[in-house]
């Protein structure tokens, strides 16, 4: 599969058109709409969280989509300064607030999460459904 790279304005229009080449990416990958979402919801918070945090100066985001063996990854760049990552795993979030839950999604919606750089960089990964299946061990009662 060809790899995908492109480069978009750190601005908050830019997170839509890169989101939406990224779920074409994924669908052109064969993912299923379920996990087509799951991949634009994380890829989406990712790219926010570029934009808002990474870019105040309205630099520039970096996205590459690469798919090999039935996993997709899709890396997020910035040119911010970063951010304590260790300090985001295991906080508590208040129920009541509106934001503050990027990170705790792509966590819940992805098969793994990556940060390098201070978060100026993320990497993530998600495997097809119909390969993750094909490799599941038979049931009990077909062996």
């Amino acid at each position: 599969m060809v790899e995908y790279k492109a480069r978009f304005r750190g601005s908050p229009s830019s997170v839509r058109d890169a989101r939406r080449a990224i779920i074409d990416y994924a669908r052109l990958c064969g993912f299923d709409p379920t996990q087509t979402y799951e991949i634009a919801l994380a890829a989406g918070e990712a790219l926010a969280n570029a934009v808002e945090h990474g870019n105040k100066n309205l630099g520039f985001i970096g996205v590459v989509c690469r798919f090999h063996d039935g996993e997709l990854v899709v890396e997020v760049v910035d040119e911010g300064c970063g951010f304590d990552v260790g300090g985001t795993v295991g906080r508590r979030r208040d129920p009541a607030a509106v934001r503050g839950f990027g990170i705790s999604i792509m966590h819940a919606v992805m098969d793994s999460v990556d940060f390098e750089s201070r978060g100026t960089f993320v990497r993530l990964r998600k495997r097809r459904a119909s390969v993750a299946s094909d490799l599941a061990l038979p049931a009990a009662d077909e062996a």
